[in-house]
């Protein structure tokens, strides 16, 4: 009993040396940051990109950016790049697009040839799914062009932040003065 106890305490010290598959945690194709953080990984693509940089606080951005520089030229530079980062976010989706637009495209081409009827029939759907946030893409890349839609929105939630951090320094320094 003693010889099966010590291979039970061996085989034991030994699994712990291995990481389990909870431990070797991989990202997946959705991992990214906290949206509020602006930063998000390479794995995050599609459409979801461009909305997770939208959902982030511009107004607390613009609060913080007001207390480092009350500078209108600092505002609009900030705004430029929110800009530019959306601009960065469209073109990396567009390209991810068409390389999975044409991944279907040969997936229905070569499963229509071994006539699997029911999986090209889901391909198709996906195809449509796709066009679909194409098209999403292209309008949304149409608002930035002339500051409406989601890209204003986000421009004047930095605004009214960038504002409010001002109003804050006057309030803290002069405001609070007694004269």
């Amino acid at each position: 009993m003693a010889w099966f106890n010590l291979f039970q305490k061996k085989e034991r010290e030994n699994q712990t040396d291995i990481p389990t598959s909870t431990e070797l945690t991989l990202p997946t194709n959705d991992t990214l940051q906290k949206p509020d953080s602006g930063q998000f990984t390479v794995e995050t693509k599609g459409i979801q990109l461009i909305y997770n940089y939208l959902q982030q606080d511009f107004e607390k951005k613009g609060y913080d950016d007001a207390h480092i520089s009350a500078d209108e030229g600092y505002k609009n530079d900030n705004i430029q790049l929110i800009k530019y980062d959306l601009e960065i976010r469209i073109h990396q989706i567009k390209t991810y697009h068409d390389s999975l637009k044409k991944d279907i495209d040969f997936h229905i081409q070569s499963r229509s040839r071994a006539g699997l009827i029911d999986l090209v029939d889901e391909l198709k759907i996906k195809q449509q799914d796709l066009l679909d946030h194409i098209q999403k893409v292209k309008e949304i890349e149409e608002n930035l062009k002339q500051d409406t839609g989601l890209c204003a929105r986000a421009i004047l939630a930095y605004k009214r932040g960038f504002m409010k951090g001002m109003a804050s320094i006057t309030q803290s320094y002069l405001l609070s003065k007694k004269f």
